[in-house]
């Protein structure tokens, strides 16, 4: 005899939720990136690695930057966004991304970032799905 299961469905932004605040260090291109944690959030927000008027290379290497850097080296050049620029930069020679490379960053940016904001918003009042 089959025993019944119950089976409990979850909304799209409850599993991005989820993934959000468990996620862990993943490999992109080349790189194994950090979590995107409130620091590295913050500090992508600071320097306009979120904003579309930034270049999106540019933007690609700034999240990589910002993941794969040690922090110490971070943390030198993050509160002057001229010297953060430079230090993107500075990666950028050094590590040479291939278009490749920049279409999984890009990827793993987008991804990250949307995770991070389902993770950090409100859930509904009503976290029921129809019919359940």
């Amino acid at each position: 005899m089959k025993k019944d299961t119950k089976i409990e469905l979850v909304k799209d932004d409850e599993v991005l939720r989820e993934q959000g605040m468990t996620s862990g260090p993943a490999k992109a291109a080349r790189w194994e990136l950090r979590t995107t944690a409130a620091t590295e959030v913050s500090w992508m927000q600071r320097n306009k690695v979120l904003q579309p008027e930034m270049d999106i290379l540019w933007r690609a290497c700034a999240f990589a930057y910002i993941h794969e850097a040690p922090r110490v080296e971070i943390r030198k050049v993050i509160n002057d966004h001229d010297t953060f620029i430079d230090a993107v930069d500075r990666w950028m020679d050094k590590n040479d991304p291939t278009s490749a490379d920049i279409k999984e960053l890009i990827s793993m940016m987008n991804t990250r970032i949307e995770e991070w904001f389902a993770s950090s918003s409100e859930q509904e009042k009503s976290a029921s799905a129809p019919g359940n």
